[in-house]
């Protein structure tokens, strides 16, 4: 059996799972997800980020003095926004019974670095604005796969994260 095939069969097992439990659950209650990430500097501008069991490598161009082997902590947010929308269209489509294949989405937006340059503060740092287009075949009516989508983005825990203000501490460990 391929390792896709093998993953494929994971991911529908832990949907079903997910079906029956969140079908068990009252509305009132919560299911948390404890996410840790471990990220550490490599060599030159290269972070090796550790979730779980996986590792993903973060970098920066060459023009910003790295070696360019990875994307920027801001394309792998955009990555992290396109892969939720599409990850909770295979969720909800799966919930719902619904025949849906081809899920393909297309992250866009800019970011100005002159903030992080020292040429200007009345900037954003990060995107002003994130463009999605998203594409995927079903049997349904335009209507019906923008109602999908809508609920899509009400329930994507990062779609939630890039909408709404996210509240963030830190502490400097030695």
């Amino acid at each position: 059996m391929s390792d896709m095939k093998r993953a494929q069969i994971i991911i529908l097992l832990v949907i079903c799972l997910g079906e029956t439990m969140f079908a068990q659950l009252d509305s009132t209650k919560t299911m948390p997800y404890k996410v840790r990430a471990e990220i550490r500097e490599v060599k030159n501008r290269i972070l090796e980020c550790n979730v779980r069991n996986h590792t993903v490598l973060v970098d920066q161009p060459r023009a910003f003095g790295a070696d360019d082997t990875a994307p920027t902590p801001p394309e792998m947010l955009a990555v992290a926004y396109g892969s939720c929308i599409a990850s909770s269209i295979q969720f909800l489509a799966s919930q719902r019974k619904l025949e849906v294949s081809d899920i393909s989405v297309i992250v866009e937006g800019s970011v100005d670095f002159a903030r992080a340059m020292g040429m200007n503060d009345k900037t954003r740092a990060g995107f002003p604005s994130l463009h999605a287009r998203i594409s995927f075949k079903a049997p349904m009516s335009n209507r019906e796969k923008q109602e999908l989508v809508e609920d899509v983005l009400r329930v994507g825990a990062v779609i939630d994260n890039v909408r709404n203000n996210t509240s963030i501490d830190y502490e400097i460990v030695d």
